[in-house]
Order: C-alpha cells, then structure tokens, then sequence
C-alpha cells in the first residue's frame, strides 16, 4: 500500500474552481432587481427560521435550536451578493489557472471569516421558472456551506423555502413537506416593538443621538422618558415652534396613548447609507489571482462598485474640523434654550461625541470629545462668542460621571450583541424587518415620475391612441400608489395590481379611503397594464388599438388627477 503523499488522487481533490481574474458588475449595481430579490430572500429572519427546521428534521432532534441557529449565523450572518453581467470559473492548481477548464456560471460562493459573497449573472428575466432554475443551483450552494448536512430529498423544500416572502408562508411550505415547526420565532425580530415597550439594552447604542435629524409621521423612535429608552411612534410635529432644537412632536407611547414632547426626546435608530459604487480588488487565498470588478460595459454612471459596508446615515464628520463645526452649532442654539432642555440637549451632544460610542471612529470622536469639554468650560464660565447670548448657569461637570457611566452601559450593550450574533453588523434594521421605515423623499421621488406619466397621458387625448393614454394613466396611478407606500413604510409592493396596491394604501390614512372606489372605476374605462399593450389580452383578430373608448380618455386622465392629488396631500 502506498503512503498517502503517493497515493493516486482524482483531480477534483486537487484542483479548485475561482473565479476568472475580471468580473463586470451588472449596469444596475447596487439598485440590481435581480440580485436583490435573492439578497433579501436569502438575508431574511424568515427563511433563517425554516432553515433551522430542516436542519433539526434532518438530525432528527439530535441538533439543538441553539445549535443550528448558530450554525445559521456563522454561516449567513454577513452576507454580501455582487451581481455581474457574466460569471465565469476556472480550474487552479497550487494556485494556477489550468488551460482550458473555463465555464460560465449562474453563481459562485465564496466563504470567509466574516460571511460569504455570492457572486451572480445577471439575469433580466424575474419569471418565477427562471428564478426557481436558479434556486435549484443555490440550494446546492448552501447546503456545501452548511457542510452538506441536509440531505438531497430536502434540497427541493430548501429551494421553495427560498421563494417564500414571510414567516407565513415558510410555515406553510414546511407544514406542507411534513417539517417540523421546531425553530423558536423571535418575535421581537419579525413584529413591531409595541410603542411604550423598554428598548433592550443591545440596542441603545444604535440610537442615534445627533439632535439635527428629522423624524417622519409613523416613524418608529426611541423616547426618553425617566432615564429609560422606550419605543414610540411619531404621529404628527406640531406647529409653532422654530428652531431645529425647539420643535416638538406628537408620539404614541402605548394602545391610544398619545404625548408630546420635545424633539431633544426622540431618537432614531441609526440608518445604513448604501456603500457607494467604485472599483473594488479582492484579494482571496481560494482564487488563482486577485478579483477586478470592473464596470458593466453599458454602465452610464460616474461610480464603480465599492467593498465598503454600508454606513449609519449622519455618521460622525469626515473631518474633525467639520466636527468642530456641527459642535458648535448645536452649541450655539443649545444656549438659547430653557435650562431643563439644555441639560437634555448637553447630555446627548455629550454622548453623541463620547469615545465609547464612536468605536468606528475613534480618534475624530476622540479629538472632537476633547474639544467639546474645552467649548463647554468656556461657555459655563460665561466666555461666549456672542456677548448677546446669556451666560451658562448650570455646571455640566456634575453630571460627567453619570453621563460617561451611561456611554459605558451603551457600549456593553453593543458588545453583548456581537457576542449573541458573531457575524452579524450591529444594524436594528435588518434585526427588525418589519418595523416601518417611512422614506418621504422616495416617495416624493416615484410622485414626481407619476405626474410625468400623466401629463403624457393627457398630451394623447383624441391623438387616436387611447390604448396608450389608459397605459399611462396606468403607470401613473401606479407609481402615486407606490409613493404612498414609501411613506407609509419605505417599501413598496413588487408585482400587484393597482387594486391591490389601493386596497392597502387605502387603510394608511383617513384622506385615502376613497382610492379603492376610484381605482375600481377607473379601471372600468380599460385602465390595465397589460390590456392596453399586448393582443393576446384580446380575442383575435382585435388588437388594444381597436379595443378602446375615446371617450373614457378624459374621465380615466380626471379620476388618475383626482388621486395623484390625494396622494400628493399625503406624502407632503
């Protein structure tokens, strides 16, 4: 018998497959539909839930909740997808590409320390057998990553656990193959905090405290009320009060409890900015040779792809010259303020810039902490920069202690976080899927696009194109509904009918009971997406050109005005 060291090997024991020295992003980057669809499938709560059941079914037992859970998070806690316009693969030994054993891919899995990346083709076709062909793929893909622990007659129950969008339907899908619900739900994760509940201690840190954000109607917050950090809601600012510092909302603190208070009260849970588009080098051990991302060829924008992690909106300066800055704005209106409210004020400006709360940033915050202390000496001592403003009263440094031990608790809470979940970044949002994300800016985006359609649409009345006018109006109707979902939640819903959309929007705010009625009636003149587009909608010989009323141009253009205005009212 040879030793090992001689014993004939097969070449797959000895090769690996990489990745091909230059990849091209996909024209769309980081906005891809394609690759976010399986990004946020593959990221979600739900699906980690189904996936520790059909870990748990396949060890019949033997594999505890924690364990598997742990095995899920080691292995998804970080996950990143880079969407490529072509994937190809070779074959290395000892680090060096062999001829001729290219082949294009639809995914590729690359595992690290911190997570993995999964790189796919780009694929313009979303129907549900083009996805599901690649679901098959992945499923194989996940299951190597998990040490191919499930066996082949649960990969096709991993593959449509892929497709479901909730917990509902997970729990459907797995009831349906004979799996045991075995997973325990967070429900802290999967449903909205109640307002006047106790924020845990793992997420304070994540409260943002700069004083100078803006809070959205519906926005879920923090609440300050006697030292303790609880869940509010935002339900209106109220008018009357200028300055960024002076004004003062309307929350909900529990079932039909309603207050107000100031501003200096509200705390909003750090948002991450999307990581901006530039060139990006991966240098990996498992690959021949380091990784190009490159442009797509039809790609029209002045940014490249980027391997930055997202970051908290309002983060800290770039600079601590604008450090300097922003301290001494809030500085500054802080002085004029009541002595109650420039304690609160003092407090977070304090935190905001503590050191223990600034890990990703220390030496700004550091230096900028240092230069707070020195401004805040100065204006307690009566050295202001404006002789007009009143001289400080109160001594601040009495309450350093308390305030320090606070960003110290701030801070445990954090690291106790990264000690439950090892892979994952400390972001409340992806924790708390459906909690409400209002984004009127968005919103006010897809508005200003549904006023474009219908103008168009109005410009073909009585052009003999009313196929195309009810089109637009359509499209219109469409994105005014969307707009409002941005508002409401941040999101919108992919592939529905406007009477669906309609449906739900309509429950959002007393103003919009009427959409369902509208969106009814005006999709009785023949207002369709499809109808008015393809002749397969229509029995042959008929095409959508020969199938419409002029008449119904005008009321179909009045009713879509009717709700763009109703939506308008909502969104601003």
């Amino acid at each position: 018998m040879l030793p090992n060291n001689l014993q004939p090997k097969m070449l797959s024991q000895c090769t690996e497959e990489s990745l091909k020295s230059n990849i091209h992003i996909c024209q769309h980057g980081i906005d891809c539909e394609f690759s976010g669809w399986f990004e946020k499938h593959l990221s979600s709560i739900a699906f980690r839930h189904g996936l520790i059941c059909l870990i748990r079914e396949q060890s019949e037992g033997e594999i505890t909740h924690e364990d598997a859970a742990d095995m899920c998070e080691q292995t998804f806690g970080s996950l990143k997808f880079i969407c490529c316009r072509s994937l190809e693969t070779q074959l290395c030994l000892d680090q060096q590409p062999l001829n001729d054993t290219d082949a294009e891919v639809d995914i590729y899995v690359k595992k690290g320390d911190q997570g993995c990346t999964f790189y796919l083709k780009h694929n313009d076709d979303m129907a549900l057998k083009v996805m599901n062909e690649i679901n098959m793929t992945l499923t194989k893909e996940i299951n190597a990553l998990l040490g191919n622990k499930l066996a082949s007659n649960h990969l096709p129950v991993l593959g449509q656990l892929l497709m479901c969008d909730d917990l509902q339907e997970i729990r459907k899908a797995l009831a349906k193959h004979g799996i045991h619900d075995s997973a325990e739900a967070d429900n802290s994760a999967l449903n909205p905090a109640e307002p006047g509940s106790v924020i845990p201690d793992e997420w304070i840190d994540c409260l943002d405290m700069n004083m100078l954000n803006n809070f959205e109607e519906g926005e879920h917050v923090g609440y300050l009320s006697n030292d303790n950090y609880m869940y509010a809601v935002i339900v209106k600012q109220l008018p009357g009060h200028t300055g960024q510092l002076s004004r003062r909302f309307k929350i909900q603190t529990g079932n039909q409890v309603f207050i107000e208070v100031s501003s200096l009260e509200l705390y909003q849970f750090k948002r991450e900015k999307k990581p901006k588009l530039k060139k990006m080098t991966i240098k990996s051990e498992a690959s021949c040779m380091e990784l190009l991302l490159h442009e797509g060829s039809e790609w029209n924008g002045t940014e490249e792809y980027s391997d930055e992690k997202p970051s908290p909106s309002r983060t800290l300066p770039a600079s601590l010259e604008e450090a300097k800055i922003e301290i001494d704005k809030c500085l500054a209106e802080m002085w004029t303020l009541s002595e109650g409210e420039k304690h609160t004020a003092m407090k977070r400006l304090f935190l905001r810039w503590h050191p223990d709360k600034n890990p990703e940033c220390i030496e700004i915050s550091t230096e900028a902490f240092k230069y707070l202390m020195n401004r805040i000496d100065k204006l307690t001592n009566g050295k202001t920069a404006d002789s007009s403003k009143p001289q400080g009263s109160q001594n601040f440094r009495n309450f350093y202690g308390d305030w320090n031990q606070e960003a110290r608790r701030h801070r445990h809470g954090r690291e106790r976080f990264h000690r439950r979940y090892k892979s994952s970044g400390y972001n409340f949002w992806t924790h708390h899927e459906n909690v409400p994300r209002p984004n009127r800016p968005e919103a006010q985006r897809w508005l200003r696009q549904a006023h474009c359609d219908l103008a168009a649409a109005e410009k073909d009345i009585g052009n003999g194109s009313t196929e195309w006018c009810l089109f637009k109006v359509h499209q219109a109707i469409e994105k005014a509904l969307i707009a409002a979902e941005y508002k409401r939640n941040g999101k919108h819903s992919a592939n529905c009918a406007i009477s669906l959309i309609a449906a739900r929007v309509a429950n959002f705010d007393p103003q919009l009971r009427k959409l369902t009625q509208i969106v009814n009636s005006v999709q009785l003149l023949g207002v369709d997406a499809k109808k008015t587009q393809y002749p397969n909608c229509h029995p042959a010989p008929y095409i959508p050109n020969e199938q419409f009323t002029e008449t119904n141009e005008w009321p179909a253009v009045n009713m879509a005005s009717e709700i763009l205005a109703m939506i308008e009212a909502y969104v601003n």
